[in-house]
């Protein structure tokens, strides 16, 4: 089962886990992350020169139970495969372009068959994924080209006629200075297994796939011991697909909130479900905007981690990504 710990970079990396620690994502300036990088687990290393007074932070991604192994490739941990009776788990994170320095439409697609080409050692595809996670350095000049390439993949591979995956993007430089790093998860249940996984829909908005992204609103785990969700990172975005509110991070922030709600309703749950949420904020003078819709709605001050970065379009001014979790 997945647990999840957060707080601020320093505390947290030196706190103790709940379990096994899987992997680690940290967002900082490069000298803060350059300390904290150990070797030790998978990391996605995020550069954020810019934070606006924003700290440096980490999440740090743990099971409770279970056997745990790293996985390498081409030299690098990238990383951690894991079971239970039920199934078997795949986290990566970390894992980018073959080349660094090719174009940006070449390095998303490295990415992705790299990703691919990790599972397959693994005996996974793909089709496994239930989760992705994609850093762009520059997203607002290229973000329609990545979704362009993630839609080829997709098609060459079957995906939309199968299970796509929840995802994130986000616009974010990385240690390594490629155009693209990403990070997912797969899960494949074991033989006689009752463990179950669904896309889900958000009951305010259409589905991505209605205006060409290629990605689930949310998506669901259901094993013997509970469910897990995984909701997509979400914006300000009306039922029909366009950006609503344009100009008011307030109302931003209070649909994007109420979108989040509906889909975990969906499942009987609320935000007090919650077991891990990032916020992306676009200017660090938004952050008391969302620091009081917290306040207001009876949450506590550090509901998430609060991160600087542009959002796919720019006039979103906030997103939210959360996973929650219900015993059955």
């Amino acid at each position: 089962m997945l647990t999840n710990l957060n707080g601020t970079l320093w505390p947290t990396l030196e706190a103790p886990g709940r379990g096994i620690e899987i992997a680690r994502c940290g967002w900082g300036t490069p000298d803060a992350l350059a300390a904290a990088q150990t070797g030790e687990v998978p990391a996605l290393w995020l550069c954020n020169p810019n934070a606006g007074g924003c700290p440096a932070v980490a999440q740090r991604l743990f099971v409770s139970k279970g056997t745990v192994e790293p996985i390498f490739y081409e030299g690098q941990l990238v990383g951690s495969r894991f079971e239970d009776d039920q199934a078997e788990f795949v986290m990566l994170a970390g894992v980018g372009p073959s080349d660094p320095t090719a174009p940006r439409a070449n390095q998303a697609a490295s990415a992705f068959e790299n990703i691919e080409s990790i599972l397959k050692k693994q005996g996974f595809t793909f089709h496994d994924v239930v989760r992705t996670w994609l850093y762009m350095d520059k997203l607002l000049e290229w973000y329609d080209e990545l979704n362009r390439v993630r839609d080829a993949f997709f098609e060459s591979r079957g995906i939309f006629g199968g299970f796509v995956p929840a995802s994130t993007g986000i616009g974010s430089a990385n240690v390594t200075g490629s155009a693209i790093i990403t990070a997912a998860i797969a899960m494949r249940p074991k033989l006689g297994s009752t463990v179950t996984r669904a896309m889900l829909e958000s009951p305010l908005q259409c589905s991505a796939l209605d205006y060409r992204s290629s990605f689930s609103r949310a998506a669901e785990i259901v094993t013997p011991e509970g469910c897990i969700v995984f909701i997509s990172g979400t914006a300000s975005i009306a039922y029909g697909g366009e950006t609503a509110y344009v100009g008011d991070p307030e109302k931003q922030i209070a649909l994007t909130m109420e979108v989040v709600k509906a889909i975990l309703g969906t499942r009987q749950m609320g935000l007090q479900h919650a077991t891990r949420a990032i916020a992306y904020i676009k200017r660090p003078e938004y952050r008391p905007i969302w620091q009081k819709w917290l306040a207001e709605n009876g949450l506590p001050a550090d509901f998430a981690q609060e991160i600087i970065a542009d959002v796919c379009r720019d006039d979103l001014l906030f997103e939210l990504e959360l996973d929650a979790f219900k015993r059955l």
